[in-house]
């Protein structure tokens, strides 16, 4: 079978993450909420654990540094989240939910639920639960492979 792009897994993966970011920015925008799709990630991440590192939140959202610190700013602006230093360690930076960040939690998630169920219509539980399995392991794989090369 010859190559051809527009078959290429990762780039139908880069078309629909990008689809995905265009349909969560005009659902949340359409709810009311100037959220934006990397501001969401942080959000959830926060939800499930509150006061975390800077460092962390960039390891866990695959995003650098330099670009949490951008998108907490935003937040910080928002009213989303305050920052604090840890008091275990005064060169470590905390990144807090607000009460209106906290609120969030509750009016978002329903959006996005609907969202997703609009996205996956007309496509079985089971093939979601293959799709999702093979692109962890595709993600897996291109992570052992970047690993490799940077050895």
């Amino acid at each position: 079978m010859a190559f051809t792009l527009d078959s290429a897994l990762g780039f139908v993966v880069g078309r629909t993450c990008h689809f995905m970011r265009r349909a969560f920015t005009a659902r949340f925008h359409g709810g009311g909420h100037q959220i934006t799709p990397e501001e969401w990630v942080l959000l959830n991440r926060l939800w499930n654990r509150d006061g975390q590192r800077q460092a962390e939140l960039a390891d866990s959202t695959i995003k650098d540094r330099t670009t949490v610190t951008r998108l907490l700013d935003g937040m910080v602006k928002k009213g989303l989240v305050r920052r604090e230093t840890d008091p275990t360690d005064r060169r470590v930076v905390l990144a807090w939910l607000t009460d209106e960040g906290k609120g969030l939690k509750r009016q978002l998630i329903p959006i996005a639920e609907r969202l997703l169920k609009d996205a996956t219509a007309g496509i079985s539980r089971k093939d979601l639960e293959i799709t999702t399995k093979t692109l962890s392991k595709f993600q897996s794989n291109l992570l052992e492979v970047y690993d490799r090369t940077r050895k």
